[in-house]
């Protein structure tokens, strides 16, 4: 069930960049470096860079004046034949993607098709959302300026295959926000596949296709697809790797279709290249625009702050645009957004007063390769003294791997004194429901519990009194995978029996309440019973 959306999002990720920025002096920059020049031995950085970060293959572009000067693959695209990456390579670019549907929709609005400040159920008369002035008041602006107030909840994606994207948009009337709308920076996937719908409502064709004919074709991207198949099809395509107990894994290819605009979007480096060339001039290609120079300056500005660590004249603020991330890089303004999915990272940059633009593709997940490389290269670019990001980034990650185990040492040593559970356990057996989320099926079997949700079944570890938290799925045990972090807590009706499952299935947010219900399977026995498919009644 686990999403395939990484857990880095751009607030994150500029918190981690402020972080770094804040040991970094900046210089005076010498005058116009030569990009053949600075990046001559960039080959010697990457291959360190790769073996310090277990990064089997990568890709990096660098645009200047509209204009790609340097595309090279480093690296192996498949660890086992090995075949070895070019600046043809397709990867997946991840959430990379939301600036294409942030395109989508200002293109839209330049044809006077939409507003990007008028409520949304203008147009969407269905759309509703947990809170009813939300409802009335949520625009297209708001949906990707991440302002909504819904947290990302990115488990419904793993939970409920099942569903078209039309019905992930009904979904959202059941998840109820963290903030009020406009209150603050809530980064949402979900909301950004509910702008890829709203794109189809009003142009009355699919966003693929839209996005396809509007931007691959006449920026002449002939490597860009949404489809993982059509990916495999290619000749050359990277697979997908994580590292697990310091080994290389590749994993299946995901398919996120369901909520393709939010992240989607597969291409090479050269024909990214062609993206960030496209961002640099004003939404032209060549002579012939495609989006107004206003639609390219209102993606390119901040309208809201992101959550950042602590301030310093380096780095001096993280915000959002319209699907990028916008803050300065040493003085420099820097438009940017990472894009994270199974087995692959990417980061596609640009400094628009600079007129440079850098994209780095790479077949790992859980990597800061792509951040470490772009600074590098800007710092070359830039006539700046290029600082070791790669060093300070691994201090940083001993940091929190030492936290990390003196945390889980302390819970040894102290484990509480933890209470037993309030009910015989076949009393927790049962189906228990959530009109978004589906169903979970609690089974008693062999004198324990296993929880199954999402197609996976996982055995409940007892806390104490009620709580549980789940232990590592059987289907995560065949892939290799760790166990998933899930809290389990069972309520009480007034009459004392268990009629409530509160599951913590989003970070940061309420937990999702899953109602009992009075019939279903999973109830008792002694050896129990698995988990079906969500009944028809759990659908929005």
């Amino acid at each position: 069930m686990r999403s395939p959306f990484a857990p880095l999002s751009p607030a994150l990720f500029l918190a981690l960049l402020l972080a770094l920025a804040s040991v970094a002096t900046a210089q005076s920059p010498s005058q116009d470096p030569d990009p053949e020049a600075v990046l001559g031995d960039l080959e010697d950085f990457m291959a360190q860079a790769m073996r310090d970060w277990n990064v089997p293959g990568a890709a990096v572009a660098v645009v200047k004046d509209g204009r790609t000067v340097y595309a090279k693959g480093f690296g192996l695209r498949d660890v086992d034949e090995k075949l070895p990456v070019t600046p043809d390579t397709v990867f997946a670019i991840g959430s990379c993607t939301k600036a294409f549907t942030a395109a989508a929709l200002c293109l839209l609005a330049d044809q006077g098709a939409l507003n990007l400040d008028a409520p949304v159920r203008d147009v969407m008369p269905a759309f509703r959302l947990f809170d009813d002035y939300a409802t009335a008041h949520v625009t297209p602006r708001d949906m990707l300026l991440h302002r909504t107030g819904l947290p990302r909840y990115d488990a419904l994606v793993a939970l409920r295959p099942d569903l078209t994207r039309q019905e992930i948009v009904d979904a959202l009337r059941h998840l109820e926000p963290n903030k009020e709308l406009r209150a603050g920076f809530e980064y949402n996937n979900l909301m950004y596949a509910a702008a890829g719908r709203l794109v189809e409502v009003v142009s009355g064709k699919p966003w693929e296709d839209f996005v396809a004919e509007r931007f691959f074709a006449p920026l002449g991207m002939a490597s860009a697809s949404f489809d993982p198949e059509r990916v495999r099809q290619s000749p050359d395509h990277a697979l997908p790797y994580a590292l697990r107990r310091g080994r290389l894994v590749e994993l299946p290819m995901k398919d996120i279709t369901l909520v393709g605009p939010a992240g989607s979007i597969n291409a090479s480096v050269s024909d990214m290249a062609r993206w960030l060339a496209f961002q640099l001039d004003d939404g032209r290609v060549g002579d012939v625009p495609i989006l107004s120079k206003k639609a390219m300056t209102l993606m390119h500005t901040p309208q809201i702050i992101t959550p950042s660590g602590e301030p310093n004249p380096e780095i001096p603020f993280g915000g959002y645009g319209l699907g990028w991330g916008v803050t300065a890089y040493r003085g420099h303004l820097l438009v940017l957004h990472d894009g994270e999915i199974d087995g692959f990272k990417a980061l596609a940059s640009l400094m628009p007063d600079d007129g440079l633009g850098v994209t780095v593709l790479t077949n790992r997940t859980g990597t800061p390769l792509p951040e470490i490389v772009a600074f590098q290269v800007y710092d070359r670019l830039l006539g700046l003294s290029p600082f070791p990001w790669s060093d300070r980034a691994k201090a940083r990650r001993a940091e929190a791997e030492k936290a990390d185990a003196a945390g889980k040492d302390a819970a040894r040593k102290d484990p509480g004194n933890p209470a037993p559970p309030t009910h015989a356990l076949t009393e927790y057996a049962g189906t228990y429901v959530h009109p978004a989320f589906g169903q979970v099926v609690v089974s008693h079997r062999d004198g324990t519990l296993e929880a199954t949700l999402g197609g996976e079944t996982f055995p409940l570890i007892h806390a104490t009194y009620d709580m549980f938290r789940a232990g590592q799925s059987r289907e995560a045990k065949d892939r290799d995978e760790p166990a998933e972090d899930l809290s389990l807590k069972f309520r009480m009706d007034d009459a004392g029996a268990i009629a409530r499952l509160d599951i913590s299935l989003q970070a940061n947010a309420k937990d999702i309440a899953f109602t009992r219900s009075a019939t279903g399977p999973g109830q008792s026995g002694p050896s129990g019973t698995s988990g079906g498919a969500p009944q028809g009644a759990t659908r929005p």
